[in-house]
């Protein structure tokens, strides 16, 4: 073999192995390259995810506060709502003095149990009322009292409270719910 014919196999044989070379460079940057691009998509899926929970998280925390607020305006609204029920009410005990109040009267002083009296408060129109019913106990006009008595022993140990404004303090726990329920059907 000659000189020249062992340069040719030489070039052929580094033409080869460089050929070679090429295609394993090609073969590993399109794994390479097919590899990235598989990364990136994941990644890019996390970082999709991770957006979406966040959303979700914030869309949540955003929904609870607005129900809270909600609740509260409710809340505030029930309140004024129950105050101005409780006035009504309050200004509709004067209407129990136009049926039959004068029973209603006897039956109050009736439930005061067996004591010394020595005050009666009672609205001024039912001064008259009270002399009848307790002709020897000193009487008192309040105006703030809607109707019924309030009765003090002499030593002012014992006070009664008979009013329709004091019944209606014991009953408002109760009647509230009922009436809001109406209210709100």
């Amino acid at each position: 073999m000659g000189q020249h014919e062992l340069l040719e196999a030489l070039r052929r044989e580094g033409a080869e192995q460089a050929a070679a070379i090429r295609r394993t460079a090609d073969s590993e940057a399109g794994r390479m390259r097919a590899d990235t691009a598989r990364r990136l998509d994941e990644l890019r899926t996390r970082h999709e995810e991770r957006c979406k929970r966040l959303q979700d998280s914030r869309k949540r925390t955003i929904l609870a506060e607005a129900e809270r607020e909600a609740a509260l305006v409710r809340l505030q609204a029930e309140h004024e709502l129950a105050g101005r029920l409780r006035k009504w009410a309050t200004e509709l005990l004067k209407r129990l003095r136009d049926d039959d109040y004068t029973d209603l009267f006897r039956c109050l002083a009736e439930e005061l149990p067996g004591a010394a009296w020595a005050t009666l408060r009672v609205n001024p129109a039912d001064l008259t009322l009270a002399a009848a019913s307790f002709p020897a106990v000193a009487r008192e006009a309040d105006q703030a009292i809607s109707g019924g008595l309030e009765a003090t022993t002499g030593d002012g140990l014992l006070t009664v409270v008979n009013t329709l404004d004091a019944r209606l303090d014991q009953a408002w726990p109760d009647l509230l719910p009922h009436m809001l329920a109406e209210l709100r059907k």
